[in-house]
C-alpha cells in the first residue's frame, strides 16, 4: 500500500522501542499488520521509507520474500514503487495448523512445493496475491479445482455454540420488507469516554434514524462488527460510558432507545481487562456453565454472564458464534468469532494481553481454544446454509478477508438462492470492498465507529442496509448521510 494510505493509521500502540527508534515510520502498526517482533516492524518501515531506490538490501523479487512466494515479478517493492502487503508477512508453512480450514488435521495439508499436498480445506489457489488487508483466512478464495481422490469431511469442533437462534428479542418488522433496514457499525467503544469522534458518528446515526423514521422506514437492529470496547476487553463501567450514554440506548428520547445490537468480538474485546474471555475453563469458578461448557466473557448475555447489567439485554451476544433469524423479513444474521487469526494482537499487543495469557496458561492454550471457536464458526456456516431459508444472509465478523462466504456457499442445498452480505471492521475506515453482479455493495468495511485511532479515523461513519421487496438489499456506504468528511473526525487518546 502507498505511504499516504498508511499515514493516518495509529502508531501509538507500537512497542515503545519501535516508536522511539522510528518516530516517522509510515508502516502500518501491529494493530493492523500482525508482525511478531519490533525488529521485524522496524525492518518493514525502513523498506517502505527506502522504496525502490532505498538503501535496504532486501531483494524486490516476489520469490525472495516468504509471504509473496508464488507471485511473479517484483513485489518488495512492486514496479509502481509500492510495497505489497505480502512483503511484511512471514509466509505460512504447509502445516495443517497454519490454515484455518484445515485446523485439526494432522501433518501437512497445503504445500506450494511441486507434488506437495493441497487439500480442499486449504481453500485457495496456492498462493495468489493478497487482498488489500493483512489478515487473510485461507477460506475466502475459491476452492482449488484439484480434489483429492476421497475428500475428507471437515472436522467438527469440540466447542459447541449454545444459544437460541430464533428471534428471542422479538424484533418487529413493519409494513413491507422494503420498509425495513439495519445499520452496521464497528470499532466504536472508545476507552474511558466516548470522545469527539465516537460522539460525532453516534450523532450522525441518530440523525439518520430520525430521517428514515420520518419517511416511514423501520430500524431492525445495529450489527456491531467488533472492537466494541477498547483497549483490552470490557470493564464494568464501559457499558454506560462507551455504549449506553453516547448512543442513548436506554434513554426514551433517543432514536436508538431499546434498539437491539447484534454483536461479534474483535481483537480489542479480549485481553487483560476480560482475562478469561479466551480461556473460560481456566477460571476457578466460571461465570456460567451451559451443557457442561464453561463461559467467561464479559460481553456475553446474562445466561452466560450473570454479572452483566440488567439494562443491557438488547446488546445481544449469546455465544462466540451464533445466528439470528427474523423470518418476517426473510433475513438471517450469522455472527462469527475469527480472532484465531490474530492471537498475538488480542488486547492490542503484549501490553494488553500478557497478564491474561499468563492466567490462561500461556499463548498456546489461548490459541487452542480460539482455534476450536473458529472451527465451530465454520460448522455454523455450513449448518445455516443447509437449514436456513432466509433470502438475505448477513455474515458479520471482525477481520477483512475472513467472511468465509465460500464455506457458506459450498454447503447450500440445490435450489436455495440467497443474497449474501459480508461486513467487518478492524481497519478504521468505511468503504465498499466488493459488489454483486448488479453493482450493489455486498462486502462492507465498517470500522470507522470512532473508538480508534490516532491521529484520525481515516473515514469515520457507519453503513445502512435497506431490504428490498424482491429478497435483496441496497447498501448505503459512502453517502454523506453515513460518513464524516475525511479528516474531520479526530481521535484523541486519553
Amino acid at each position: 500500500q502507498s505511504a499516504s494510505e498508511h499515514s493516518s493509521i495509529e502508531v501509538a500502540i507500537l512497542d515503545p522501542a519501535c516508536t522511539c527508534a522510528l518516530p516517522s515510520c509510515i508502516m502500518g502498526p501491529r494493530e493492523r499488520v500482525a508482525l511478531a517482533a519490533c525488529s521485524t516492524l522496524m525492518f518493514g518501515c525502513a523498506l517502505v521509507q527506502g522504496g525502490a531506490n532505498g538503501s535496504d538490501a532486501r531483494p524486490a523479487i516476489c520469490e525472495s520474500n516468504p509471504g509473496c512466494r508464488g507471485l511473479g515479478g517484483d513485489c518488495c517493492p512492486a514496479p509502481d514503487g509500492n510495497m505489497l502487503n505480502c512483503c511484511f508477512e512471514p509466509g505460512r508453512t504447509a502445516a495443517c495448523s497454519d490454515w484455518l480450514g484445515c485446523v485439526g488435521l494432522p501433518g501437512e495439508c497445503c504445500s506450494d512445493a511441486p507434488g506437495g499436498p493441497w487439500l480442499a480445506c486449504c481453500g485457495e489457489e496456492a498462493p495468489t496475491e493478497q487482498p488489500p488487508h493483512d489478515i487473510v483466512p485461507p477460506t475466502e478464495q475459491p476452492p482449488h479445482d484439484v480434489m483429492p481422490p476421497t475428500e475428507v469431511p471437515p472436522p467438527k469442533s469440540p466447542y459447541t455454540n449454545n444459544y437460541e437462534g430464533g428471534n428471542p428479542l422479538g424484533i418487529q418488522v413493519v409494513g413491507s420488507r422494503s420498509s425495513n433496514y439495519f445499520i452496521i457499525l464497528g470499532d466504536w467503544g472508545k476507552a474511558g469516554s466516548p470522545g469527539v469522534c465516537q460522539r460525532a458518528v453516534a450523532d450522525m446515526m441518530k440523525n439518520y434514524i430520525r430521517g428514515q423514521k420520518a419517511s416511514g422506514k423501520n430500524l431492525l437492529f445495529v450489527a456491531s462488527v467488533g472492537d466494541n470496547f477498547y483497549w483490552s476487553g470490557i470493564t464494568p463501567g464501559a457499558w454506560e460510558t462507551s455504549w449506553a450514554e453516547p448512543y442513548g440506548t436506554n434513554h426514551p428520547d433517543s432514536p436508538l432507545f431499546n434498539v437491539p445490537w447484534l454483536s461479534v468480538l474483535g481483537n480489542h474485546d479480549y485481553g487483560n481487562s476480560d482475562a478469561y474471555a479466551f480461556c473460560p475453563s481456566a477460571q476457578g469458578v466460571p461465570l456460567a456453565s451451559v451443557a457442561g461448557q464453561s463461559y467467561g466473557h464479559g460481553q456475553f448475555n446474562a445466561d452466560k454472564n450473570p454479572e452483566r447489567p440488567a439494562n443491557t439485554r438488547h446488546y445481544w451476544m449469546p455465544d462466540y458464534n451464533y445466528h439470528y433469524e427474523i423470518p418476517e423479513a426473510s433475513l438471517e444474521v450469522i455472527a462469527l468469532d475469527t480472532n484465531y487469526l490474530d492471537i498475538d494482537n488480542l488486547g492490542g499487543d503484549a501490553r494488553g494481553n500478557a497478564a491474561a495469557f499468563n492466567m490462561c496458561g500461556g499463548i498456546d492454550s489461548v490459541r487452542s481454544f480460539m482455534s476450536d471457536v473458529a472451527m465451530a464458526g465454520q460448522d455454523l456456516l455450513r449448518e445455516r446454509a443447509r437449514l436456513g431459508t432466509a433470502k438475505t444472509v448477513l455474515i458479520i465478523q471482525h477481520y477483512p478477508g475472513a467472511c468465509q462466504r465460500d464455506v457458506f456457499e459450498a454447503a447450500l442445498p440445490a435450489g436455495r438462492e440467497v443474497n449474501i452480505l459480508c461486513s467487518y471492521g478492524h481497519v478504521h475506515s468505511q468503504a465498499c470492498e466488493g459488489r454483486d453482479v448488479q453493482g450493489n455493495c455486498d462486502t462492507i468495511l465498517s470500522g470507522g465507529g470512532g473508538g480508534c485511532c490516532f491521529p484520525e479515523v481515516s473515514q469515520a461513519g457507519f453503513a445502512a442496509v435497506h431490504l428490498t421487496d424482491d429478497g435483496g438489499f441496497q447498501s448505503v456506504v459512502d453517502s454523506p448521510e453515513v460518513i464524516r468528511p475525511p479528516g474531520t473526525c479526530l481521535f484523541q487518546r486519553r
